[in-house]
């Protein structure tokens, strides 16, 4: 069956009304399409709820089957490589002060440093 985002709205709105009471409300292959269309729109930048909205389902449905899925795009865990910044012989060591309030000075030697601490306090 190859399913597209205008033939999904249609089969959602009738097996919507179709459906009996604690029946499976869609099959795999109809959450299968979902998932991947959802994870594609996520991929571009896009979000679920604009995804849900253009196949016709809510987004916490939608949400529900992309956390249950391996295809999600934001729900997976990526590797992380803290390293140090690399450090020139010779060249100054730059300092970043941040203040209680959140206000951040990046770029400063260790005299604006210490002269920007004095004029703060």
């Amino acid at each position: 069956m190859t399913m597209t985002v205008a033939g999904f709205r249609p089969e959602v709105v009738r097996r919507r009304g179709a459906r009996r009471r604690g029946a499976p409300r869609y099959p795999e292959q109809l959450v299968s399409f979902a998932v991947q269309h959802a994870a594609s729109v996520q991929a571009a930048g896009g979000r679920v709820s604009t995804a849900a909205s253009e196949l016709g389902l809510s987004a916490m449905t939608l949400a529900s089957w992309l956390s249950r899925s391996e295809v999600s795009v934001r729900g997976r865990l990526r590797e992380v490589v803290v390293s140090e910044p690399p450090v020139r012989a010779g060249a100054p060591q730059l300092l970043t002060v941040t203040t209680r309030s959140g206000h951040m000075v990046s770029g400063l030697d260790v005299a604006q440093a210490v002269a920007l601490l004095r004029a703060l306090v």
